[in-house]
């Protein structure tokens, strides 16, 4: 059993393509990359169907070792035995591609750094005075209005989840918990440090115990499906892919999926400093979006309500032609843009509907907007309340990023599925969401919240 410490860390989750160090992340091995080929020299070799041909597997284990097979979505990875792979198997019948299984840094937390408690704070204190987030989506109210996100099941596809926080614990079903992510438990390393998934999980449904912090469906049930890993952030497609397909399987009512990556269609990758590091064929990029619209696909139509990061490159993609945002410039998926507070220390009722400094924006990109969090890095320590407060590894801390607003939108549906009984699909989650998102800057569709900053109470009220 884990020891549960009180810390509080400050963490901004700045860029998702971002590199880490090991002085950075707690246990992290030491990798610089932003982008890398596949694990193990891994390939995805997508069928020219959306399932898999009868027969084609059988067909590729000549060519190599079959690592894993996705036949839901037509996708099997391979681990080569041949040489010109690639070039041999696109030619069998019933191959449309065959692509490097990519590993990205998904997400990656920037200049973490533990900090001293800001005034106020006490381990014998409730934190829910901090958490504005629910305060600017009005969570409570809805709470008040009798629906707690009963009966509704929350999948985080993230790096794992502490499953012995005394916060996170009682929501979590660690019978349907799983890990693609190769040599990890979904149950993360013990230890008081920032773990990414955790953080999510406690915004989506930390419980409602007259303790610590309070999620924004504190009665739904979370499971936690690990894609990442947990020391730097990174993961393979297939692992993505593999991750949305067993949610979809595993009886998912929503999947929140707080990671992107962004991509340039030309197939030029460039490190966090602007350097070129490499260059993949456009058609591979193409491809390799292909196979996780697949999986987004099928779990969509399984009736998954599948919330998404817009990303952290404070990037407006209204034009951006040239740079893909995997998954949030997919189909159906509700990408979240993140709001902050002006100052919330030194005035709690200020305006919490900013728009966070690094957020990705756009009409073209962006659905819903939410509390995210942001930081001014001054020595101030007050500065640390306009991020976000939540669970972690043995600790709470508070972060920012567009990851922590798709787990408020998450908490959010997961409250119009409970108030619903179950009873509605996921094309009516995502109509009540947008309908019922307040309009911060505009009566339209807004370049910076889209349709608006989700409101916990009128989506289950209206």
């Amino acid at each position: 059993m884990k020891k549960f410490n009180y810390l509080f860390v400050l963490v901004l989750v700045f860029s998702l393509l971002s590199g880490c160090t090991k002085d950075e992340i707690p246990n992290a091995e030491s990798e610089d990359l932003v982008l890398k080929s596949a694990q193990q020299n891994n390939f995805l070799v997508i069928s020219t169907s959306e399932t898999l041909p009868d027969g084609l597997e059988k067909k590729l284990a000549s060519y190599g070792e079959i690592v894993n097979s996705i036949p839901e979505i037509g996708v099997v990875v391979v681990k080569p035995t041949t040489s010109n792979f690639e070039k041999k198997v696109v030619t069998i019948s019933g191959v449309r591609s065959v692509v490097p299984d990519l590993i990205v840094n998904w997400t990656s937390p920037f200049n973490v750094k533990v900090m001293a408690n800001p005034p106020s704070l006490g381990d014998d204190e409730t934190y829910f005075p901090l958490q504005w987030g629910m305060d600017a989506i009005n969570a409570p109210e809805a709470w008040n209005a009798g629906v707690t996100g009963e009966g509704a099941k929350v999948f985080i596809l993230d790096s794992g989840i502490d499953a012995e926080h005394p916060d996170l614990a009682p929501n979590l079903n660690t019978s349907l918990c799983a890990s693609f992510v190769p040599g990890e438990d979904w149950n993360i390393q013990p230890g008081a440090y920032f773990n990414h998934g955790s953080h999510v999980a406690g915004i989506v449904a930390a419980a409602d115990n007259g303790w610590g912090v309070i999620g924004a469906a504190p009665k739904a049930e979370i499971v936690a499906v690990k894609v990442l890993s947990e020391f730097n952030g990174s993961g393979a497609f297939s692992w993505i892919n593999e991750g949305i397909v067993y949610a979809a399987d595993a009886g998912a009512d929503v999947i929140n999926m707080s990671l992107g990556t962004s991509l340039n269609l030309n197939g030029f990758v460039y490190d966090e400093d602007g350097n070129l590091i490499g260059r993949y064929s456009p058609v591979e990029i193409q491809e390799l979006k292909r196979a996780v619209q697949r999986a987004i696909n099928y779990a969509y139509k399984s009736g998954v309500t599948i919330v998404v990061s817009a990303g952290n490159n404070n990037m407006n993609s209204d034009g951006n032609g040239s740079t893909i945002v995997i998954p949030a410039d997919l189909n159906n998926v509700i990408a979240v843009s993140a709001t902050a507070p002006e100052g919330f220390y030194y005035d709690p009722t200020t305006n919490l509907d900013v728009i966070a400094s690094y957020s990705n924006t756009g009409r073209s990109l962006i659905d819903l907007a939410a509390p995210g969090g942001d930081f001014d890095l001054s020595p101030d320590p007050a500065f640390v309340r306009d991020g976000v407060l939540s669970t972690s590894s043995e600790s709470f801390y508070f972060a920012a990023g567009t990851s922590f607003a798709v787990a408020h939108v998450a908490g959010v549906a997961a409250l119009i599925i409970s108030k619903n009984q179950g009873k509605i699909t996921n094309v009516e989650v995502e109509k009540q969401l947008l309908k019922t998102a307040d309009k911060i800057d505009s009566n339209g569709i807004s370049v910076y919240f889209g349709n608006g900053r989700v409101n916990a109470l009128r989506a289950v009220t209206e």
